[in-house]
């Protein structure tokens, strides 16, 4: 063991620099892993009682991570900060549709309800209650005392009946 804080300094650098180096890259990346190590070995000096540590390569490493989750942190507030910084006004898009997208909706929705009332009551009933009402087809099943395995098939069917409908007027 080391006789001082700075023959123990010494030989720590000499025999463990490199490796931390390597470790702190992968961590943050090369452009920060220089610096994060020097914090570490700083932060090693600066312990009151160096020779109290059992192990001082692992100390390294575990303020160099501790460091290092600092450091990511830190940086994706900043990142966070300056990307909502950044967004001009007229970048800014409405969380509402527009009016197209609201018209092809209003057709859509039409043609929807144009292909279920040309179903049988049964499969309507079935399907809007599972779509709308958000019925399991196991409840539905139970509320009208059918097979679910008849229940799935009425849904499936109205499901394609309603798409089939719809798609043959977009030609």
């Amino acid at each position: 063991m080391p006789k001082s804080k700075h023959d123990l300094f010494n030989s720590l650098f000499r025999h463990h620099s490199k490796e931390l180096l390597t470790f702190a890259g992968w961590r943050v990346g090369d452009f920060a892993a220089e610096d994060l190590v020097q914090e570490s070995y700083l932060r090693l000096l600066q312990h009151p009682e160096p020779a109290s540590i059992g192990n001082p390569r692992a100390y390294l490493y575990k303020v160099a991570a501790n460091l290092g989750f600092d450091y990511l942190r830190k940086e994706n507030v900043r990142n966070k900060s300056t990307e909502t910084d950044a967004v001009e006004p007229d970048d800014l898009t409405s969380p509402l549709p527009g009016p197209e997208a609201l018209m092809e909706g209003e057709l859509l929705l039409r043609n929807c309800l144009a292909a279920l009332k040309t179903l049988p009551e049964v499969y309507r009933h079935v399907f809007l209650l599972n779509r709308i009402d958000g019925l399991t087809h196991l409840e539905i099943a139970e509320a009208l005392q059918l097979p679910r395995r008849t229940v799935e098939r009425y849904c499936a069917k109205a499901l394609a009946h309603c798409f089939t409908y719809t798609m043959r007027d977009r030609g």
